[in-house]
C-alpha cells in the first residue's frame, strides 16, 4: 500500500488525494494501470540531480542550511516540478527550522486553476468545474491578501496565528498561483511571515525550475 501511494504521489497526485485512497478506489487504479501499462504514464518522468535550489535559506535569516532534498521532474500529467526541502536555525531562538517549497508549471492542456486546487487536496472534475463555484471550493482555506503576495491567488490551509510543532509534522501551507505556475510553500514550525520573506517566495515566479 506505502509503495503504491508514492507511486502515484510522484505522479502528479496530491499529498492528500493519495492518502486518503482506499482499497477500493486502488484495486480500480492498479486495473487501468495494469491494463494501459505504466510505460504510457510514466515515460515523461525524469528526475533531475541538477536540479536549481530556488531559494536559500539565508534568505528567509536562518543559519547552517542542510538540503533535504532537491528535484525537478516532468510528472505523469506532462507539468514540471520542482521541490526542495530545507532545514536550518534559527538564530533568534536557536531552533530548528524545516521548509518545503513545490513549484509547479502546468502544461497548456491543463486548467492552472484546477490544477491549484488540486494541489490543495481538493478533488475538482475539470469537465464540470466553473469560476463561479471557485469560492465553494476554498470555503475552507484562509484567503491572503493576493496583491500582497504578487499573485493571482493566494490561500493558506491556516491562519498565521496557529502554534505550530515538528512533533507530529502538523504543518502550515502557503499556495499560490500566476499564470501556470503554483508555488506551495510549506512550513512545520512558527516563523514570522514578513514582507522580506513574502518578496523571497514570490521571486520564484522568475526563476527557472527546469
Amino acid at each position: 500500500m506505502k509503495r503504491v501511494r508514492e507511486f502515484f504521489y510522484n505522479h502528479g497526485w496530491s499529498y492528500y488525494q493519495v492518502r486518503n485512497l482506499t482499497v477500493a478506489p486502488l484495486c480500480f487504479l492498479l486495473f487501468i494501470l495494469a491494463t494501459y501499462g505504466f510505460t504510457s504514464i510514466t515515460q515523461n518522468q525524469s528526475f533531475s540531480e541538477e536540479s536549481p535550489q530556488v531559494i536559500p535559506l539565508s534568505d528567509f535569516g536562518l543559519m547552517d542550511e542542510i538540503v533535504e532534498r532537491e528535484r525537478s521532474w516532468i510528472d505523469g500529467l506532462g507539468n514540471q516540478r520542482y521541490e526542495c526541502i530545507l532545514r536550518g536555525v534559527d538564530p533568534d531562538t536557536n531552533y530548528n527550522i524545516r521548509l518545503n517549497i513545490n513549484v509547479v508549471d502546468y502544461q497548456e492542456e491543463i486548467n492552472p486553476v484546477i490544477g491549484y486546487l488540486r494541489e490543495m487536496g481538493i478533488s475538482v472534475n475539470q469537465n464540470s468545474f466553473r469560476l463561479k463555484d471557485l469560492k465553494n471550493y476554498l470555503e475552507d482555506m484562509n484567503e491572503l491578501d493576493a496583491d500582497q503576495w504578487k499573485s493571482e491567488m493566494a490561500y493558506s490551509s491556516l491562519t498565521f496565528d496557529v502554534e505550530l510543532s515538528s512533533y507530529g509534522n502538523p504543518n502550515n501551507t502557503i499556495y499560490l498561483l500566476s499564470g501556470n505556475r503554483a508555488v506551495v510553500f510549506r512550513y512545520y514550525d512558527n516563523i514570522e511571515i514578513t514582507q522580506d520573506l513574502i518578496d523571497c517566495i514570490v521571486s520564484i515566479y522568475d526563476l527557472d525550475i527546469k
